[in-house]
């Protein structure tokens, strides 16, 4: 169990890692002149082609360098320091705070529908799902982890990459509707198509949101 959780952290550390790289090359391009549009597309998609690529190739050629799996865990506590820092204090709770939140959230896709829609309905559906269910959820199994624990792990996994911690309590109940739809079909495909249409229906509500309010 415990070999299986380690197989699992370094995949998720390994993930914020490039997250955290592909953030730093997205704002250094925008200042530069780069189209906000195409950044949007292709660093979004950045981290996970780079993580599938590797643990991938890592099957044939396992990771042995200790220095980089060292730089990884302290870039991983880092995110988190942040992830506290930014979520947790007492103004962010607040209900005034959460509205606030909410209102950018429903503007931002408004005001970037070209590059926020298909993201959020076509690509981060694909690129979650093969992560966190093909390759998360699927490690847990193989190894022989009750079903239901490996569903609870992964979906925490999925909603803590999130980021915030709305999206952290969404994550968690999609992840697990999710994830005993894989376990019960192993069908990434039905997977994909389930967070697709999640993530359609938000924007269809949040469409009726912004002409009831704005």
């Amino acid at each position: 169990m415990f070999k299986t959780l380690w197989n699992v952290e370094k995949k998720i550390i390994i993930y914020i890692y490039y997250n955290n790289i592909s953030l730093i090359l997205k704002k250094c391009l925008f200042k530069i002149g780069f189209s906000k549009e195409i950044l949007f597309y292709t660093f979004y998609a950045f981290p996970y082609f780079l993580i599938f690529f590797k643990i991938f190739n890592n099957k044939k050629k396992p990771m042995k360098n200790k220095s980089f799996s060292i730089f990884l865990i302290l870039s991983f506590f880092l995110n988190i320091t942040i992830f506290f820092l930014k979520n947790f204090n007492k103004n962010y709770l607040s209900f005034k705070n959460y509205l606030s939140f909410k209102d950018y959230l429903l503007i931002k896709i408004y005001n970037y529908p070209n590059t926020f829609i298909p993201i959020f309905t076509l690509l981060a559906p694909l690129c979650e799902e093969i992560f966190f269910r093909k390759i998360i959820l699927n490690e847990f199994l193989i190894q022989k982890v009750n079903p239901i624990k490996a569903i609870i792990l992964s979906s925490f996994l999925f909603g803590f990459i999130h980021n915030n911690p709305i999206q952290f309590i969404s994550g968690v109940i999609i992840g697990i509707i999710i994830g005993i739809n894989y376990v019960i079909t192993f069908s990434i495909k039905n997977c994909i198509i389930i967070h697709s249409f999640n993530n359609v229906i938000f924007i269809i509500f949040s469409f009726l949101f912004l002409i009831k309010n704005y």
